[in-house]
């Protein structure tokens, strides 16, 4: 009902937000159609079912008008300029500024994604927006194109036509979904709309060189009779023209794909078109990560380590980013996933956000990066940070919970596989074992577990041994076995913590008292119990310990305690070889299974290898974004680095050198209404006008006829000022004269 009185009145603010609404229940009700298919119920399947596809069906329809209903504003009120300045008239005003209507357009569009980002789908977003560009761009090109202008007007028509390819270079990321659709490369797997903008601009863009240039410039390029070349798959002419900062050259035919473009220029097409998106793409992100050898990776990695806060106390070894200081609740939201993120108000402290985001990284490389890029990214970052990095890898740190993120990040790839061992070891210490035995089944447990911890985590831990400092000694001279023992201590920390809560409840119960828990006292106190070693009495909790009449809290606390120190005075240094040995060993594959006779399927990589910075071909980065966020921290990691991408953008593209600096600080995605509507991007408009605008009329003809048949040029010098008044200039002129030879169409020659 709502959205037919919306549809009545064409209220587009109410159909918008109903289009919202319906795309909510949609969702909604697909989750419900599958859990109904598995219940076996099919009368009930098929009434939500059939709910589902009305909701669908009426979701379309919906978008579809809100698309016209925008076009029909765009059109009739604000591309039709009754009242604004004509370009092809016979005024003789000399315009300091160009057409309003390119800036009411301008306005209504950035004002548009906005409100279609922050209400529909995304998906949808993108369709009705796409379509809104391509509708009015077509308005607009066959305006300017078949536009006669006078000598006064042509200055005016030049200065509009180059607002709007700058504009459309500004809006055309948000419907491109990666770099490739955004420079006009690989055309085959481009959008119909991102494929008809790049097209209507390249008309616009030769209607700007054709009827800008002057006339020996023409006369020069086009004097000689070879028939013009139209390659069509380098990067589209006019969007070089309006991205002087992204390419070094105008025109490079040997451009066919982003692999053939330089560092620079790959990069900044990838992030352009990432953070225009109405929601984060993770496989772009990961893709962007990796590609040309992690070489974005290593410039924000070095950053967050050298920026990052010393107060180590918020990560724990989960990687859980956004759940720390008991963030981690269900919050009042509709389908809140309880990670944290809901929660988050930001960081007050930069140096906070630099750690989370070095911790993430570390993540993510440790988790899809090869072992060399591992060294080049995160060692490198560590070495010449400045700080003492490597002090939290000492075996008297095992105990310590104020970890570096980045290390953080690192144990965080263990996951819940070390789980089974908190109570294993207590149980072992209540039926008897003495401390000294349950530390050989802790490290008999952790043996046998080896085959389960992931390869990127032993590769990690490979590569950092080889760059720790001599003066660092880890458990047993192993990175890898002190940050096992790292979070088996920590996974008996949260165990005693959940016995603590387990063991209130049951005595506030015992007592008939309600269950009240105390921040301060969730962790008991170590029991100092009376132990006898060697004929010697001491008092300690970490040679032996009596359970029988403790609790399993302090029984695991004491357990901990005592695993801080199974590397000293050499009593488990024999396990310790063994599983060290074992954790070295290379697996070796059999030849039974005939493998020499497929010399294809034969060439095997083991895992670490295979450098990520494949992730830059599309079917890779999807494969490794989903091993990626198939985990919580990596869901977590990958979140942090978007926000954290969408945050330093402007830093970004300074050290890439694609954007120059700017005497205002304002953020692409928070700039003001007044500042949106005199700038484009960060340059102010009628760049032609101002004679800001860099225009090497040679060079930009050459490529206008490249990639021009002798019909697209003849359109546009047919509608030259010069070229339809020469029979009032004469036939003094002998340049234009062979130029309207050249040009003249076959039915004027028949005449």
């Amino acid at each position: 009902m709502l959205a037919q009185e919306a549809l009545d009145h064409a209220d587009l603010p109410v159909l918008t937000a109903t289009l919202g609404a319906a795309a909510l229940l949609k969702n909604s009700l697909y989750c419900y159609v599958q859990h109904i298919e598995d219940s076996g119920n099919p009368e009930r399947y098929s009434q939500i079912q059939g709910c589902y596809k009305r909701y669908t069906t009426m979701s379309e329809a919906v978008g579809e008008r809100v698309l016209d209903l925008h076009n029909r504003v765009l059109s009739l009120y604000i591309l039709q300029d009754s009242g604004g300045r004509p370009i092809d008239g016979n005024t003789r005003t000399v315009h300091e500024s160009g057409t309003p209507s390119v800036q009411g357009w301008w306005l209504y569009m950035n004002g548009s994604r906005r409100d279609l980002w922050d209400t529909v789908p995304p998906r949808m977003a993108q369709r009705i927006f796409a379509g809104m560009l391509n509708e009015t761009l077509t308005i607009l090109t066959v305006r300017y194109c078949q536009t006669n202008t006078t000598d006064t007007t042509t200055r005016l028509l030049l200065n509009d036509i180059l607002n709007i390819l700058l504009c459309v270079a500004q809006l055309l990321p948000s419907i491109c979904a990666n770099g490739s659709d955004l420079a006009g490369l690989d055309v085959k797997h481009q959008t119909r709309d991102v494929r008809d903008v790049h097209a209507k601009c390249n008309e616009l863009f030769k209607c700007f060189v054709y009827r800008g240039a002057d006339l020996h410039f023409i006369h020069q390029e086009f004097k000689e009779k070879d028939p013009p070349t139209v390659p069509r798959e380098c990067p589209f002419p006019w969007f070089t023209f309006v991205s002087p900062m992204l390419f070094d050259k105008l025109d490079d035919p040997s451009v066919r794909s982003t692999h053939d473009l330089s560092n620079k220029t790959a990069f900044g097409l990838e992030l352009i078109v990432l953070l225009a998106q109405p929601q984060p793409n993770w496989a772009l992100i990961v893709k962007v990560l990796m590609m040309r050898d992690c070489h974005l990776s290593r410039m924000l990695l070095i950053r967050a380590i050298r920026h990052m806060s010393t107060d180590n106390l918020k990560w724990p070894a989960d990687g859980l980013w956004y759940s720390v200081h008991d963030r981690q609740k269900k919050c009042s939201g509709f389908l809140c996933t309880a990670d944290g993120f809901c929660r988050f108000k930001g960081d007050v402290n930069p140096g906070e956000e630099f750690a989370r985001v070095a911790g993430a990284l570390t993540y993510v490389l440790a988790t899809i990066g090869s072992k060399a890029e591992l060294k080049s990214t995160l060692c490198y970052a560590l070495e010449i940070s400045g700080r003492e990095w490597a002090a939290c890898l000492d075996k008297r740190q095992v105990w310590c919970d104020r970890r570096p993120p980045w290390l953080a990040g690192i144990l965080a790839l263990v996951g819940s596989i070390l789980q089974f061992i908190p109570p294993i070891l207590v149980n072992a210490v209540q039926s008897g074992a003495s401390m000294y035995q349950t530390m050989a089944l802790c490290l008999s447990c952790i043996s046998r577990s080896l085959d389960c911890v992931p390869r990127c985590f032993v590769n990690a831990c490979s590569i950092i041994e080889g760059t720790l400092p001599s003066h660092i000694n880890p458990v047993g001279g192993s990175v890898l076995l002190q940050m096992l023992v790292t979070v088996t201590y920590e996974e008996i920390q949260k165990w005693a913590e959940e016995e603590v809560e387990k063991e209130k409840a049951v005595a506030s119960a015992a007592n008939g008292e309600p269950h009240t828990m105390s921040a301060k006292s969730s962790r008991p106190k170590s029991k100092q119990v009376r132990i006898v070693a060697l004929g010697q009495t001491t008092t300690s909790t970490s040679l032996s310990f009596d359970g029988s009449h403790s609790s399993a809290s302090s029984i695991a606390l004491a357990v901990a305690e005592a695993l801080c120190s199974i590397d000293e005075d050499d009593k488990h240094t024999r396990d310790i070889q063994l599983l060290i040995e074992r954790a070295k060993r290379k697996v070796v594959l059999s030849e039974q299974f005939g493998l020499e006779d497929f010399p294809e399927f034969a060439e095997l990589f083991e895992e670490g290898d295979v450098p990520g910075s494949n992730a830059e071909r599309a079917s890779d980065a999807a494969a490794l974004t989903s091993q990626i966020l198939m985990t919580p921290p990596g869901r977590d990691s990958l979140r942090v680095i978007y926000e954290h991408l969408a945050l330093h953008s402007e830093w970004i593209y300074k050290e890439l050198g694609i954007r120059d600096s700017c005497d205002i600080d304002i953020p692409s995605n928070k700039t003001p209404l007044l500042y949106t509507m005199f700038h484009i991007g960060k340059q102010p408009f009628d760049q032609f006008l101002r004679g800001e605008w860099p225009l090497p009329w040679s060079t930009l003809v050459a490529v206008a006829k490249a990639w021009s048949g002798l019909e697209g040029v003849r359109v546009h010098i047919n509608r030259r000022t010069d070229v339809r008044n020469m029979k009032s200039q004469g036939k003094s002129n002998k340049q234009l004269m062979q130029l309207c030879s050249m040009f003249k169409s076959n039915s004027e020659g028949l005449l």
